[in-house]
Formats: structure tokens, sequence, C-alpha cells
């Protein structure tokens, strides 16, 4: 019985509070990652992250802060979606499900496919549950640092 190889790249799948981190903290979060990972990497951003971010945005009409920071994101994306190979996957979670349920739930389906898939995340709760089901993590140490376990 001989099982599928497994592609030989990494792929690194964004959680929205990770989006963020180019207008929070000053940080080239695509250009780190990529030097840092031994091999080919895909980052994958889901539609589901982006509508969380749009949601905050909404429910707070006063945050003109978030705002730009999104805005800003969003254009960091654009302009290193020539540079580095980002996937915008239409995908949003079901009614019954949870942002952080549905990430996981692609990084599983992810890592019967890929040989190592990251979780890039800041959220502490979504890290410990990602550990769990022995998902890689990618997060931010003293609001400068990027870790990769």
């Amino acid at each position: 019985m001989s099982f599928p190889k497994k592609k030989e790249i990494n792929v690194v799948i964004f959680d929205s509070n990770f989006i963020l981190l180019p207008y929070q903290f000053k940080i080239d979060y695509l250009s780190d990652i990529y030097l840092k990972l031994e091999g080919r990497t895909r980052f994958y951003v889901f539609k589901q992250s982006l509508d969380e971010i749009e949601a905050k945005i909404k429910r707070d009409p006063k945050t003109r802060k978030l705002k730009r920071q999104f805005k800003g994101s969003m254009s960091y994306l654009d302009k290193n979606e020539k540079i580095y190979p980002i996937y915008f996957i239409n995908e949003v979670k079901d009614a019954n499900e949870t942002t952080d349920d549905f990430l996981l739930k692609w990084c599983i389906s992810f890592k019967k496919e890929f040989k190592k898939v990251f979780l890039a995340t800041n959220d502490a709760a979504l890290r410990r549950r990602a550990k769990k089901s022995n998902v890689n993590l990618i997060f931010l140490r003293q609001k400068k640092y990027l870790v990769i376990e």
C-alpha cells in the first residue's frame, strides 16, 4: 500500500488579526515568512477573514483607525501579490461554525495535500487549538518578532 506523496510546498493561512500587522506594528510579514521558511511557500487569505474585519468595522463605525489599518493592509497584500504567491479564496464559514473552526478545518484539510501547513494568528485561544490539531503556527512576539513553530 503506497500513500500519495505530499507536495513539498509550505502553506500559510492568515487569520484576520494577522492581516492587519503591517499597519499595526510596521512589519513586512510576507517577506519575513518567505525568507524564514525553506522551500516554496504559498499564502492563503480567506474571504471569511476579510469579512470578519469588515464586520468589526461595521459594528463600531467610530473605528477610523481600524478602517485605515484594514485599507492599508489590503493595499499591502495587493502590492505584494505581484511578488509572492498569495491566493485569495472566496470561502466563508457555515452558519453553525466560528471563524476559528473554519480556519482550523482548512488547515487540517490542507495537511492532507501539503507537507507543512502554518496558521498565522495572534489569537492565543486559536493557537492552543491549532497546536492540539498538530498545525504549525506563526505568530508575533513582543510586537516585532515573528515566531514560527
